[in-house]
């Protein structure tokens, strides 16, 4: 496992912890590390985009080329974000995988919508 997905994955974790549990002192360190590991994140996914050709995100198998070609071309159109821009993440929501795009913006993490993981 590459080390950008060993940041994706404790990223994944750590979006996972119900923040509203957390008495104060604990949520604040819990923000403090969601933006540490969204920044090493962004440090990698820069570090790869400088060394690499940038290639369009590789077709999950659940998806047909074309459809999922389709839904990331919107997503980036909606988000107004260049293709050598952004990485696809995955968020669970109420149980579900979606996909998402992620960058940064300065020093916020954007985030853009681009289908299930499971498509109907």
């Amino acid at each position: 496992m590459s080390n950008r997905s060993h940041v994706e994955a404790a990223l994944a974790q750590l979006q996972e912890v119900n923040r509203t549990s957390l008495d104060k002192a604990a949520a604040t360190t819990y923000d403090q590390a969601i933006d540490h590991v969204e920044t090493l994140l962004d440090e990698l996914n820069t570090a790869t985009m400088d060394d690499q050709p940038t290639e369009s995100a590789e077709t999950p198998d659940e998806w047909d080329d074309d459809e999922w070609e389709e839904q990331l071309e919107d997503a980036r159109e909606k988000a107004e974000l260049p293709p050598p821009k952004g990485t696809l993440t995955t968020k669970t929501i109420d149980g579900r995988d979606y996909y998402y795009l992620q960058w940064r913006d300065g020093e916020t993490i954007r985030s853009q919508y681009v289908g299930p993981v499971d498509p109907a």
